[in-house]
């Protein structure tokens, strides 16, 4: 994790993190993104932890929709996120895309945005400047107007 933050604050890179690819891959063919480096962060140890306690629930941001549809994490929210996950796109996009990587681009079909907001979630972010914890439902406040500026802003 200190290494993906570390390459993140490189700002002359443009640094774009990458983990299911399903948010991001679209943006670089037709380059409405062009990174200067690729951080993959899809395999973070951190970054695929869950935990719950009685008032609590914590998941990483690099888990797909398809192991929240299929229930590889622990069910606390009563089939709610099973259900916002089965809704997103089509296997093939469940498969590959994350929730980390849904809200960071934030796009208008980004679903986990508006859930998030509604059970009450806090997204932790971490990035080059240090931790931060910003309530759901004030997490997206517009579209980032450069890849680089979205890098830093949502670093996971």
């Amino acid at each position: 994790m200190q290494d993906a933050v570390a390459l993140l604050s490189d700002e002359s890179a443009n640094p774009k993190l990458l983990a299911g690819g399903q948010s991001l891959g679209p943006m670089l063919n037709p380059r409405l993104a062009r990174p200067g480096k690729l951080i993959d962060i899809l395999h973070i140890p951190e970054l695929r932890e869950v935990s719950a306690d009685s008032r609590y629930f914590s998941m990483g941001a690099t888990f797909t929709h398809a192991e929240i549809e299929d229930g590889a994490i622990e069910e606390f929210s009563r089939g709610l996120l099973q259900f916002v996950a089965r809704g997103i796109a089509y296997r093939a996009v469940r498969n590959r895309g994350t929730v980390g990587g849904s809200l960071a681009h934030g796009g208008p079909a980004a679903d986990w945005v508006s859930t998030m907001a509604a059970i009450g979630a806090t997204i932790v972010i971490r990035g080059p400047a240090g931790e931060r914890r910003v309530p759901a439902e004030r997490f997206l406040i517009g579209a980032c107007p450069s890849p680089a500026q979205s890098a830093e802003r949502f670093a996971f």
